[in-house]
């Protein structure tokens, strides 16, 4: 269990050195066996499940070992791994590694201060003088990129296209590796900036559609069964460029991303040329070694039911979490929902109608009790 865990560890944290503390391994070890018998996930969820119990490892240790900055790049949407991240923060207990790393900590011989003179009142003040103007760094890893900024580099519309794809071709259990993937090439920093870019803004060659069609092509050909993975011919890549292309045409997709051109921002035709430069990318820049394809589970197949996921609520399309109707409030994810909604307006008329014919039916046995005493009297 331990050899997933210590490979998302090492990549949560590059920039430590030497061997990953064993306190840290046994803390995201025993977190992950909690989250498999307390917290069920959905299917395109269940690919964080690893990176989310080493990322709150990483949290509730990171001052107790001392850790480096924490480089997240989970393997799912953003918004959706915000959720996961509490659900699991919340839920999860921590085991007695924590407890030994604090022990650790505390027999470390510490480091003696550095001692430092009385003040006098000039060196007191001198911080506040006017004359000399206070430039403070920023700490880093405070600065966060702003939603404007994360929406332009992750496009809503990618998501529905997605899907859409996925259900055409029949590879609905890859829809969630092919999203993280794309989001990944698109927001993350590249693992091999030594290596020159095959795809580029300044090469013209930047196309989105493209890139889904790329990593749609090498996700399924990884998950397939080894003695299928010849059906993903050219025919079928074809097929899903087709696909791709025809999406803003879809009225499935349409309904869900709009018709203005503020829902499709970056969206342009795929050209077959830019397809091939993003599996050169993918491939020769390092970008298979991130979670997002680790996590691809090799030979499992990619056919099955598409999870049944609001596709709306994932591209931040709603501003709240609840949804009132009928007068209750109704969350995802509870038994508020529209089946169980005893007092919305389609119950009660459906109530008031059952209650007219109980009534009419009692007063006719009561009629009938009434007319048979009157006949023995």
């Amino acid at each position: 269990m331990s050899r997933p865990i210590e490979r998302t560890l090492t990549n949560l944290i590059p920039r430590h050195s030497g061997t990953l503390p064993r306190e840290l391994i046994d803390l995201a070890d025993s977190l992950l066996s909690q989250s498999r018998n307390k917290c069920s996930l959905k299917p395109d969820e269940e690919i964080a499940r690893v990176y989310a119990c080493a990322n709150l490892a990483c949290e509730r240790l990171k001052t107790i070992l001392n850790l480096p900055q924490i480089e997240s790049h989970p393997p799912i949407p953003p918004r959706a791994y915000t959720k996961l991240y509490a659900y699991f923060d919340r839920t999860l207990q921590t085991s007695a590694a924590r407890a030994k790393a604090q022990r650790s900590a505390r027999s470390t011989p510490s480091k003696p201060l550095p001692q430092r003179g009385t003040p006098n009142k000039e060196q007191s003040f001198k911080s506040f003088s006017t004359s000399t103007p206070s430039h403070r760094t920023p700490k880093r890893g405070l600065k966060h990129a702003s939603k404007p900024e994360k929406e332009s580099k992750i496009p809503r519309w990618i998501e529905c296209v997605t899907r859409h794809l996925c259900k055409s071709m029949e590879t609905p259990k890859a829809y969630p590796h092919i999203l993280a993937g794309v989001e990944t090439l698109l927001s993350s920093p590249c693992p091999n900036p030594e290596i020159e870019a095959m795809v580029s803004e300044e090469k013209g060659n930047r196309n989105v559609p493209a890139l889904i069609a790329s990593i749609w092509f090498l996700v399924v050909v990884r998950m397939r069964e080894k003695d299928r993975r010849g059906f993903e011919t050219s025919a079928r890549q074809k097929m899903a460029r087709d696909v791709i292309a025809g999406a803003r045409e879809d009225e499935w997709v349409v309904k869900r991303v709009g018709e203005g051109e503020e829902g499709w921002k970056g969206w342009e035709g795929l050209v077959v040329g830019d397809v091939m430069g993003w599996n050169r990318e993918v491939n020769g820049r390092g970008w298979k070694g991130l979670d997002w394809w680790l996590n691809v589970p090799e030979g499992s197949g990619v056919e099955g039911e598409m999870a049944d996921v609001d596709v709306d609520q994932e591209l931040g399309r709603e501003e709240e979490d609840e949804i009132v109707v009928g007068g209750r409030e109704r969350k995802p994810d509870t038994m508020y929902q529209a089946k169980y909604d005893y007092l919305s307006v389609d119950k009660r008329a459906e109530y008031r109608e059952w209650k007219e014919e109980m009534l009419a039916m009692m007063q006719e046995l009561r009629g009938q009790d009434e007319d048979t005493a009157m006949a023995d009297a």
